[in-house]
């Protein structure tokens, strides 16, 4: 059976990461976490934007605060960040025709390079050499709120993001998670998955 390809989206603190070790706890297949944190680990300080005076900052990733909107912060996404998260897109696209299976941990909020992930993955949907699966998470502000004060990303991130458009624009799955915790939510995507990809249940040697 084709590696199976999850992209999961939605604003900083949505519950992305806590999602995405559930689905690889409860999987019968081995699925790879890969996404912006997994890519901003790799970024070298100066191209990143947590580090005061870092000095290509303006090539790479950086925070702003967002005007007229107190205490709400966006990552600005230089030249070379660009280049960098045509590099992720690849590098899933790479352990997907491996064979691998992967999850995708959050998609920049930069559409020429979601445009350019969801392109590519399309492809290997037409292929048939990968089962390609998006599902959106949606929160409400005053709940995001909430999250983002036990949350390690910067305070900020969170609001700026859910004003912007989604970064799919047409998600396989959108999860409503106000009111729900985080074992609801990764019920709601499980049984989903199991429907759309029966071997992430019962594993690959039971589809030969």
């Amino acid at each position: 059976m084709e590696p199976l390809c999850l992209v999961i989206n939605g604003p900083s603190a949505a519950g992305k990461s806590t999602l995405t070790t559930a689905i690889q706890d409860r999987a019968e297949v081995p699925l790879l976490r890969f996404g912006l944190d997994e890519l901003f680990r790799m970024v070298p300080d100066h191209w990143g934007g947590g580090l005061p005076g870092a000095r290509h900052s303006d090539l790479g990733f950086r925070y702003e605060d967002v005007e007229g909107r107190d205490g709400v912060r966006r990552i600005r996404t230089g030249p070379d960040g660009m280049l960098m998260l045509g590099a992720m897109n690849a590098a899933v696209v790479a352990m997907l025709q491996a064979g691998q299976g992967v999850i995708v941990d959050g998609q920049a909020f930069e559409p020429e390079a979601n445009r350019d992930l969801e392109a590519r993955l399309r492809e290997l949907g037409r292929q048939r050499a990968a089962a390609v699966a998006v599902v959106e998470l949606r929160t409400d502000d005053g709940e995001l709120e909430d999250r983002q004060r036990r949350h390690r990303h910067p305070a900020g991130l969170s609001l700026f993001h859910n004003g912007e458009p989604p970064q799919s624009a047409q998600p396989d799955l959108v999860i409503d998670t106000n009111g729900l915790d985080a074992a609801q939510v990764a019920d709601v995507l499980w049984d989903w998955l199991a429907e759309l990809y029966p071997a992430i249940e019962t594993g690959p040697a039971s589809t030969t």
